[in-house]
């Protein structure tokens, strides 16, 4: 491995000190993804749903005023009272006080449930980042290493199709051979089209991920992994207990529970306390008795009993049944798809060692190879061309086994997000790898 990663010099690295890294990556996604950004409105839309809830319990308090001008137009009467225009002005203060709403805590327990759902949400799509973060960053590597690489067979190629042109011309091949390196020649042109389309859809998932452009990166080095013997029945046991998912299935219940409960509490009576002062201004000609002035205050205790409303609350009930029912349902699956994903994951993980050792291998070999071509070239021994071809193959080896170490980090972050205990730290690990 030492002798591989002091190699690497051979290859046609561009540094940039400025090149995003990881790290910059992970910043820029937490301050501009629109996912995260609507997770945590939707955790201020529960807070203040909260809100709204909890204030049904307090008093309720409105004042109103009211002016009027009445005009007398026509008054017949055999009475002496006999009315002219007068002004009206009226004023009421009203306190009302909910004594008895039992569905009210229901509806808070409710809330407050609905409110640590949504923080579940957010702090789990701030994991998702972490991962998502390693997988863009992994693919523009990815991405980026197969343009160089398809860069040098295209250069292979045109130095093969230069030759045969000069020896179909002298009539050394046929052209059966000549058409061979032309068409491997415009073969590769197309190649290299399609990993820089590739490269720029890369780079486009990555701005609607982070809301910004990345251009420059910073590429990736072979290191010694530490491989962990995991327990699949170990992991499943932590996920279960830990991971996000089953979190959400689990307050999704206690949400359908409080649902019930409030809408079976709905059957029940509901108790108010009103106090109420009304003041009554009505100038000469509005009554028989001149101008008049009225203060008065009431206090009041409201008693509704719900007796028949079609059905509608009984059906509600039984919607919030199903809904529980549903819920428990849904759990279920969680734990079930829970199971798969790691199982799947973990055999992933072990797959991936094994093929990151093996590519390892291969790389060691063709570097072999490569450093006796870059001999043989300089003692005349190995052509231009051969030493173009020996350098093609140890570097598909290195980008291959680039590749699979990513994936190896992949998976193993999986696991983590899995198990729930992803984190930040995670991505620093990875900055050390990368080629500063």
């Amino acid at each position: 491995m030492n002798k591989l990663l002091s190699l690497l010099a051979f290859l046609p690295f561009a540094l940039n000190v400025c090149a995003t890294d990881i790290i910059n990556l992970y910043d820029r996604a937490l301050k501009h993804n629109v996912d995260l950004s609507h997770k945590k409105i939707d955790l201020n839309i529960a807070n203040e749903v909260l809100k709204q809830t909890q204030s049904s319990t307090l008093p309720e308090i409105n004042f109103s005023a009211r002016t009027s001008e009445t005009s007398v137009e026509r008054y017949d009467s055999s009475g002496a009272y006999n009315p002219s225009d007068y002004d009206r002005d009226t004023y009421n203060l009203s306190i009302k006080q909910p004594l008895f709403y039992l569905y009210v805590f229901d509806e808070i327990k409710k809330s407050k449930g609905i409110l640590k759902e949504n923080e579940i949400r957010k702090d789990d799509l701030q994991n998702i980042i972490v991962l998502e973060t390693a997988r863009n960053y992994f693919n523009l590597i990815k991405q980026k290493n197969l343009v160089e690489l398809n860069q040098i067979k295209k250069e292979f190629n045109f130095s093969k199709y230069n030759a045969s042109k000069k020896l179909y011309a002298s009539g050394n091949i046929t052209i059966h051979e000549y058409e061979k390196h032309k068409n491997d020649y415009d073969a590769s042109l197309i190649d290299v089209n399609i990993s820089e389309d590739s490269l720029s859809g890369t780079k486009n998932e990555v701005y609607i991920f982070s809301g910004k452009e990345l251009n420059d990166i910073n590429d990736i080095k072979l290191v010694k992994l530490n491989h962990y013997s995991y327990k699949i029945q170990d992991l499943i046991q932590s996920a279960n207990i830990n991971n996000n998912s089953i979190k959400l299935a689990q307050q999704s219940i206690k949400i359908s529970r409080d649902d019930i409960a409030s809408q079976k509490s709905r059957h029940y009576p509901t108790l108010d306390l009103i106090a109420e002062y009304d003041y009554i201004d009505i100038t000469q000609g509005g009554s028989q008795f001149g101008a008049t002035t009225r203060e008065d205050s009431s206090i009041s205790l409201v008693l509704n009993f719900p007796i028949y409303n079609g059905g509608y609350q009984s059906s509600k009930t039984k919607e919030a049944r199903l809904k529980y029912k549903k819920a428990r349902l849904d759990y279920t699956n969680s734990k079930r798809s829970l199971r798969k994903d790691l199982i799947d994951t973990l055999n992933t993980y072990n797959t991936n060692k094994k093929k990151y050792d093996l590519s390892i291998q291969l790389t060691n070999t063709n570097l072999k190879v490569y450093e006796s071509a870059i001999l043989g070239n300089e003692k005349g021994i190995y052509t231009d061309t051969q030493l173009l071809e020996a350098r093609i193959k140890y570097q598909e080896s290195l980008f291959n086994s680039k590749n699979i170490m990513m994936d190896y980090i992949y998976s193993e972050m999986t696991l983590d997000y899995l198990r729930n205990v992803l984190n930040y730290s995670d991505l620093r690990k990875i900055n050390t790898y990368l080629v500063w």
